[in-house]
C-alpha cells in the first residue's frame, strides 16, 4: 500500500483546487520559504483525523480553510482528499483503492467520507489504528514533532512506542472495558440503594393502603357528586350566557346599523368635501383667468387709442407726400418736354456749329483748342452747380419732414408719462392691497395649521382618553370577578375554621365542646396556636406531623376533663398537651455546635414557628429537638455530625430520623392546617387592598369620562373654529388672486407705456440724427455751391479775355469766329439748357422716388398692429371676460349650495356617531358581562376538568344522586372534603404499589447478582488486555532499542545509544528514556547534545520505528533542517535504504535530500497568498528551477510532478 494522489482545495494557502500525484519511493517537495509546502503535511496529517487547530497552526479549526488574497475571494470551505493504494488488502476494505475525505465548513460544520461514502471521524481513526497511520502515530513527522520526541517526558514519549507496538486498540478496549465496568459499579450501586429503600417501604405501604381504600370510597362519592354540582352551575352559567348573547347580538345589529349609516353619510361627506376641494381649485383658476383677461381688455384698449392716433398722424403725413409727389411728377413731366425742346435746337445749332467750325479749323487750327478746353470746363462746372442746387433743395425737404416726426413723437412721448403715471399709481396701491392681504392670509394660515395641530392633539387625547377609560374598565371587571373570588376563599376559609375542617374527629368535638363553654381550660389545638412563614412550611408540617392536632390545655385537670368528654360520647381520640407540665426538649450544646457548621443548617424546629410566649414550651417540647436543614444531602450529614441522635427534617419535608432510617418522597399535601390562619389573614388583607383599589379605579374612571367629555367639547369647539378659519381662508385665497391678477394687469401696462415710451425715444433720437446728418449736408452743400459758382464766374472771364484776344489776333477771319461763336455760344445754351433740364428732371424722378419710399414707410409702419386688429383682440378678450364671470358666478352659487350640503352632511353624520357611539357602549357592556360568565364558566370547566377528568359534558348534563338538590349537593360535598382532610395525606398508589414491591423488590435481587457477575468479567477482561499489551509493549520496546543502536551507529559512524524504562515493574505506564553518546562523547542524556545531534538521533529512533514496524508511507517535514551537509547525505542515503519499504514523502529545501528523491515537486507562490504547484529541475550547480506547471505525475528521477 502507498499514497497514489493527493488533492487539496480551499486548504490554507490553496485557494485552487490542486493535485499531486505520488509513487513509491523518496517524493521531494521543494519551495521558498513562505511558499506552503508545509502546508502539505498538514494536510495529509488533517484528512488522517487530526482535530488539534494548534497541531494545524492555526488558532480554531476555520483557521484551515483559505481565508483570500489581494486579488482572490475567501473560500467558504476546505477540502483534502487522500487517495490510497489498496491492491495488497493492507487497509480492511474490499476495495483495491481507497479515499479518505474530510471537508469544513465556515459555519463549523465538517463531512467525512469514505470512497466518497459520509462516515463519522471515529470510522477513519478506527480504519487505520495501528497501522502507523493514525493522528498519533509516527506517519508524519515534522520538525516540531522532532522536537517534541526529544523533549516531551519519558510518559509522553511512550504513544509513539505504544502506537508502534499495535497495542493502541488494546487501550482503547480497555478504556471502554473500564466505562462499562465503572457503569456496572454505579448500577450495583444504585441497585443496592434501591432494595435498601424498598425494605423499609413494604410496612409504611401496608397502613397507607388502608387509608387509601377509604378515601378512595369517598373520593368516588364526592366525585359523583361533585361532577354533578359542577354540570348544574355550567349549566345555569350557559344560559345566562345565552341570555348575554342573545342582547349582545341585538346590541350588535344595531350598532352596525348604525355604522353603516355612518359610513354611508362620511362617504356622502367626504365626497362633497372632494368636491368642494375641486370647485375652489376651479374657483382659483376662474379668478386667476379672469383677472388675465381683465388685464388683456385694459391692454388693448390702451393699444387700440395709441393705434388710432399714430394712424391719424400717419394719414395727414401721407397726403402731404401724396401732393408733393404729384407736384414733383407735373414738374417732371414739363421739363421731360423741355428737355425735349432743347435737344431739337440743339441739334440745328450742331449742324451750323460743325459747319462753321469746320471751316474755322482749316483757318486756325491751333488758336481754336484752348477756347473750346475753357467752355467744355465752364459747361462741366455749370452742370455740377445745378446738381448741388438739387440736392440742396432735397436736403431742405427732408429736414423739414424730419422736424415735423420730431414734433409728434415728443407730444406722444408726454402723452405717454401721463398714463405711465396714472398706471403706476393704480400698481401701487393694488400691489400694497395686496401686501395687506398676503399679511392677512399669512395670518390665518398659521392660525389655522395651530387649530388644525390642536384639533389633532385633542383628537388623539380623546382617542387616549377612550382607551384608557375602556383599560380602566376592563381592569375594574377583572378586579370585580378577582375580588368574588377572594371573597368566596375567605368564606370557605372562614367556614373551615368554625366548622375545624381537617382536624380529627375526637379533636373536632373538643374544640366545639370548648367553643360551646361545654369544656373550660382548652387553648386550642397546635396548629392553630403556631404561625409559619410560608418557605419553613414543608419543614414544619413534617417535623409536627399528628402532633398539629394535639390540644393544649391549662392544667392536667382540664385534659382529663376533656378525655372524660370524648369516652363519654364516643367521639374519638385526641392528644393534650397541658402548659402546666409541658417542658422544653432541646439538642446537646455540642451536637447543636456541629450542626451549626453546616452550610445547610437553618436551626431548631422551634426558630422556624412563632407563637405567643406563654405556648413556647409547647412549641420547644414538640420541635425543640427536631434539626431543619435545607437539603436531604445536608440533612445526611448534619445527622451524621450528631451521631443520628436527633430526627433532621429538610425544607422540601424529607426526613432523615434517629438513628438513620430516612423518609421522603412527594405528595400533593395540600395547605397545612397552621397555614390556615396565615391564608386567611393574607386573603383578607388582600380583599382589602383590592376594594381600595376598586374604588380608586371608580374613581379613576368618573373622572376619565368628565375628561373624556371635556376633549368631545373643546374638540367640536375647535372643529368649528377650523371650519370658520376655512372658509375665511378660501375668500382670503380669492381676494389674494384677485389682487395678484390687478397688480399682473397694471404691470403689464406699465410695461406697455415703458416700451412705447423706450420706441418713442430710440425713433426720436434717431430723428435727430438724421436732422443732425441733414444740417451738415445742407451746410456742405452750399459752401460747395459758393465755390462752384466762383469757379464758373472765373473760367467765363478766362474765356471772354481769350476771345477778345483772339478776335484782335484774326481780324481776317472776325465774321466766322463771330459767326462761329454765336452759333457756339447759342448751341452752348441750349446743350446747358438740356443739361439743366435733364439734371431738374433727374432730381425730380429721384425726389418723386424718395416720396414715394417715405408714403411706403409711413403707409406701412404699422403692419401687423392696425386699430382694427386692435378691436378684434379686444372683442374677443370682452367676450372671454363676460364668459368667465359667468362661470365665476355660477362657482360661487355652487360653492355656497355645496357648503350648505357639507354642513347638512357633518349634522348628519354627527347625529349618526353619537347613536353609533350608544350602540357600542351597549355592545362593551354586554361584552364584559358575557366575558365575566364566560370566565366563571371556563373556571367551572377548567375544574370539571382538573379535579374529575371530564373534557365535556353530556348533553343531557349530570344528575345528582338520591334526588339531592343544589343546596343539599353543596353541603353534601363540603363534609366529604371536610372527612378526605381529615384523613391527612394519602397515597392512592399505595394500594397496588405494596403488590408491585415485592415483586420488584425480587427482580432487583436478580438484577444485583447479574451485575456482580458482569463486574466479575470485565475485571477479568481488563487483566487479560493488560497482559496482552505488557507483552507487546515489551517485545516492541525491546525491539526498537536494538534496531536504534544499529542505526544510530550508522547514521553517526561509530558511538552507542540506549532507550531506558523510568519504571520496568510497570510496563502499563512506563516512560521511555533516551541516553545517546555520539563518538568521542560519553553517555548522556539528550538534552545535553548539541542541535544536530538531537535531532539525528531522534532520525535515528524514527528509521529504527520503521524497521521494527513498518508503515505504508511516512511524511517527514524539514526534519533534518538542523543537520550538516554530511549527516544530510547519510540521512538521504538512509531514505533510499528503506524507500523499497515505506514511502517517502520529504518536505525539505536540503541539496542533499533534494539530490536524493525519485520525484520532485515544486511549490511557489507565483501569485500574492496562492500555492501552486510547478515544476522544478536541479541544475548542474545543484540549483532549483522553478518552471511553468507540468502534468500531475513526475516521471523520473529529478522530474518534476504538478
Amino acid at each position: 500500500m502507498y499514497l497514489k494522489r493527493l488533492e487539496i482545495i480551499g486548504f490554507k494557502s490553496f485557494g485552487e483546487r490542486i493535485g499531486l500525484d505520488f509513487v513509491p519511493g523518496v517524493t521531494a517537495v521543494v519551495g521558498p520559504n513562505g511558499s506552503g509546502k508545509s502546508n502539505i503535511t498538514d494536510a495529509i496529517r488533517w484528512v488522517l483525523g487530526e482535530q488539534s487547530a494548534k497541531t494545524l497552526r492555526g488558532g480554531k479549526m476555520e483557521d484551515v480553510i483559505f481565508s483570500g488574497s489581494d486579488s482572490r475571494k475567501a473560500l467558504n470551505f476546505a477540502e483534502v482528499t487522500l487517495v490510497l493504494d489498496n491492491s495488497d488488502g493492507r487497509v480492511p476494505l474490499d476495495f483495491s483503492e481507497v479515499s479518505i475525505t474530510r471537508r469544513v465548513f465556515r459555519s463549523g460544520d465538517s463531512e467525512y467520507q469514505i470512497n466518497r461514502q459520509d462516515c463519522r471521524l471515529r470510522d477513519i481513526v478506527d480504519l487505520f489504528m495501528d497501522s502507523g497511520l493514525g493522528k498519533e502515530a509516527f506517519s508524519v513527522i515534522s520538525q516540531g514533532r522532532v522536537d517534541e520526541i526529544l523533549n516531551s517526558k519519558p510518559e509522553d514519549r511512550r504513544a509513539i512506542f505504544e502506537e508502534a507496538a499495535g497495542v493502541l486498540k488494546y487501550k482503547q478496549r480497555r478504556r471502554k472495558a473500564e466505562h462499562k465496568l465503572f457503569e456496572t459499579e454505579d448500577n450495583l450501586n444504585r441497585v443496592l440503594d434501591i432494595l435498601h429503600e424498598l425494605d423499609g417501604r413494604l410496612e409504611p405501604l401496608r397502613i397507607q393502603a388502608s387509608a387509601a381504600k377509604d378515601y378512595l370510597a369517598m373520593s368516588g362519592e364526592l366525585n359523583e357528586i361533585g361532577t354533578a354540582l359542577l354540570s348544574h352551575d355550567i349549566r345555569e352559567n350557559e344560559k345566562q350566557l345565552q341570555e348575554v348573547r342573545k342582547r349582545l347580538e341585538e346590541a350588535s345589529g344595531l350598532e352596525r346599523a348604525a355604522a353603516e349609516e355612518a359610513g354611508l353619510h362620511e362617504a356622502e361627506l367626504g365626497r362633497l368635501r372632494e368636491e368642494a376641494e375641486k370647485l375652489s381649485a376651479r374657483l382659483d383658476g376662474l379668478h386667476t383667468a379672469l383677472a388675465e383677461a381683465g388685464a388683456n381688455v385694459e391692454k388693448w384698449e390702451g393699444r387700440k387709442q395709441v393705434l388710432a392716433e399714430r394712424k391719424t398722424h400717419a394719414e395727414r403725413q401721407l397726403e402731404r407726400l401724396r401732393e408733393d409727389l404729384a407736384e414733383t411728377e407735373e414738374a417732371a413731366a414739363r421739363l421731360r418736354q423741355r428737355k425735349e425742346q432743347a435737344g431739337q435746337e440743339a441739334d440745328s445749332r450742331k449742324k451750323t456749329l460743325r459747319e462753321t467750325r469746320s471751316e474755322i479749323r482749316r483757318l486756325q487750327e491751333v488758336m481754336d483748342r484752348p477756347l473750346d478746353e475753357t467752355a467744355r470746363k465752364i459747361d462741366e462746372l455749370k452742370s455740377a452747380y445745378i446738381e448741388l442746387l438739387n440736392e440742396e433743395a432735397a436736403v431742405k425737404n427732408e429736414l423739414k419732414h424730419l422736424a415735423q416726426q420730431l414734433e409728434y413723437q415728443s407730444e406722444s412721448a408726454e402723452r405717454n408719462r401721463t398714463r405711465a403715471g396714472e398706471a403706476r399709481a393704480e400698481w401701487e396701491e393694488a400691489s400694497a392691497a395686496l401686501s395687506v392681504a398676503e399679511e392677512e392670509l399669512a395670518v390665518l394660515k398659521e392660525r389655522l395649521l395651530s387649530v388644525r395641530s390642536d384639533e389633532t392633539e385633542l383628537a388623539s387625547s380623546r382617542e387616549r382618553t377612550a382607551a384608557e377609560l375602556n383599560g380602566k374598565q376592563e381592569q375594574l371587571y377583572k378586579a370585580y370577578s378577582l375580588l368574588e373570588k377572594l371573597k368566596g376563599r375567605r368564606e370557605a376559609l372562614l367556614s373551615m375554621e368554625a366548622e375545624f375542617a381537617g382536624f380529627h374527629t375526637g379533636v373536632r368535638e373538643v374544640l366545639r365542646a370548648a367553643e360551646s363553654n361545654r369544656l373550660d381550660g382548652i387553648e386550642g389545638a397546635v396548629a392553630s396556636l403556631v404561625a409559619v412563614k410560608k418557605e419553613f412550611s414543608g419543614a414544619a408540617e413534617t417535623a409536627l406531623g399528628a402532633a398539629a392536632q394535639n390540644i393544649v390545655t391549662v392544667t392536667e385537670a382540664d385534659a382529663r376533663q376533656a378525655i372524660g368528654y370524648l369516652k363519654n360520647s364516643r367521639k374519638g381520640r385526641a392528644t393534650f398537651l397541658p402548659l402546666s407540665v409541658m417542658k422544653p426538649r432541646r439538642v446537646d450544646a455540642s451536637s447543636l455546635s456541629r450542626a451549626s457548621s453546616h452550610g445547610d443548617f437553618i436551626g431548631t424546629g422551634d426558630t422556624v414557628v412563632t407563637a405567643e410566649e406563654k405556648y413556647m414550651p409547647i412549641v420547644q417540647n414538640l420541635l425543640g429537638n427536631v434539626l431543619i436543614s435545607r437539603t436531604l444531602k445536608g440533612a445526611n450529614e448534619i445527622a451524621g455530625l450528631t451521631g443520628h441522635r436527633y430526627r433532621v427534617v429538610t425544607l422540601d419535608g424529607d426526613v432523615v430520623n434517629a438513628g438513620g432510617s430516612m423518609t421522603g418522597g412527594g405528595t400533593d399535601r395540600g395547605n397545612p392546617i397552621f397555614m390556615r390562619k396565615a391564608e386567611l389573614e393574607q386573603v383578607t388583607a388582600d380583599a382589602g387592598r383590592l376594594e381600595k383599589s376598586i374604588g380608586n379605579a371608580e374613581t379613576a374612571i368618573a373622572s376619565l369620562k368628565q375628561q373624556l367629555a371635556e376633549e368631545s367639547r373643546n374638540h367640536e369647539r375647535v372643529r368649528e373654529e377650523r371650519e370658520a378659519l376655512t372658509e375665511k381662508e378660501v375668500a382670503l385665497v380669492g381676494r389674494v388672486a384677485e389682487l395678484k391678477a390687478a397688480e399682473r394687469r397694471l404691470a403689464d401696462r406699465l410695461s406697455l407705456f415703458g416700451d412705447e415710451e423706450s420706441g418713442t425715444t430710440v425713433l426720436a433720437s434717431g430723428i435727430r440724427s438724421r436732422i443732425r446728418e441733414a444740417e451738415s449736408r445742407q451746410a456742405a452743400l452750399k459752401e460747395e455751391l459758393s465755390r462752384s459758382s466762383n469757379e464758373i464766374e472765373e473760367m467765363t472771364g478766362l474765356y471772354e479775355e481769350g476771345r477778345t484776344e483772339r478776335d484782335r489776333m484774326n481780324n481776317r477771319l472776325g465774321e466766322l469766329r463771330q459767326e462761329a461763336a454765336v452759333v457756339a455760344e447759342q448751341l452752348a445754351q441750349s446743350e446747358a439748357a438740356g443739361a439743366a433740364v435733364e439734371e431738374e428732371l433727374a432730381g425730380r424722378l429721384a425726389r418723386a422716388e424718395r416720396l414715394r419710399e417715405e408714403m411706403q414707410w409711413t403707409a406701412g409702419g404699422d403692419a401687423g398692429s392696425s386699430p382694427e386688429e386692435a378691436e378684434n383682440e379686444l372683442r374677443d378678450w370682452r367676450q372671454k371676460k363676460t364668459s368667465l364671470e359667468k362661470d365665476l358666478s355660477e362657482a360661487l352659487k355652487r360653492r355656497e349650495a355645496l357648503q350648505q350640503s357639507i354642513a347638512s352632511a357633518e349634522a348628519r353624520f354627527r347625529r349618526t356617531s353619537e347613536k353609533r357611539a350608544a350602540h357600542s357602549a351597549s355592545v362593551r357592556e354586554a361584552e364584559l358581562r358575557a366575558g365575566r360568565i364566560t370566565y366563571e364558566l371556563e373556571a367551572l370547566q377548567n375544574s370539571l376538568e382538573e379535579d374529575y377528568g371530564i373534557d365535556e359534558l353530556p348533553e343531557e348534563g349530570i344528575r345528582f344522586p338520591e334526588n339531592l338538590s343544589a343546596d343539599e349537593a353543596r353541603k353534601k360535598v363540603r363534609l366529604l372534603k371536610q372527612s378526605i382532610e381529615e384523613l391527612g395525606p394519602v397515597n392512592t398508589a399505595s394500594i397496588g404499589e405494596f403488590e408491585s414491591v415485592s415483586e420488584r423488590h425480587a427482580f432487583l435481587t436478580d438484577q444485583r447478582n447479574d451485575l456482580l457477575e458482569a463486574k466479575e468479567t470485565l475485571e477479568s477482561a481488563i487483566d487479560e488486555m493488560d497482559t496482552e499489551v505488557t507483552e507487546r509493549f515489551s517485545s516492541t520496546f525491546h525491539a526498537v532499542s536494538r534496531q536504534f543502536g544499529i542505526v544510530f551507529k550508522e547514521l553517526f559512524g561509530g558511538g552507542r545509544t540506549e532507550l531506558v524504562l523510568t519504571d520496568p515493574d510497570d510496563m502499563l505506564r512506563t516512560g521511555i528514556d533516551i541516553v545517546a553518546c555520539p563518538p568521542g562523547k560519553k553517555l548522556q542524556n539528550l538534552s545535553l547534545l548539541s542541535g544536530g545531534e538531537r535531532a539525528l538521533t531522534a532520525i535515528a529512533l524514527l528509521f529504527a520505528i520503521l524497521k521494527v514496524r513498518p508503515v505504508p508511507f511516512c511524511v517527514l517535514d524539514e526534519v533534518e533542517a538542523a543537520l550538516d551537509e554530511a549527516n544530510v547525505l547519510r540521512y538521504s542515503d538512509y531514505l533510499k535504504k528503506f524507500s523499497s519499504e515505506t514511502q517517502f514523502i520529504v518536505i525539505t529545501h536540503r541539496k542533499g535530500t533534494m539530490e536524493g528523491a525519485d520525484v520532485l515537486y515544486g511549490i511557489t507562490m507565483q501569485e500574492s497568498g496562492i500555492s501552486k504547484p510547478v515544476s522544478v529541475r536541479l541544475t548542474e550547480g545543484s540549483e532549483v528551477e522553478y518552471e511553468e506547471p507540468v502534468p500531475s505525475v513526475g516521471t523520473g528521477p529529478k522530474g518534476a510532478g504538478s
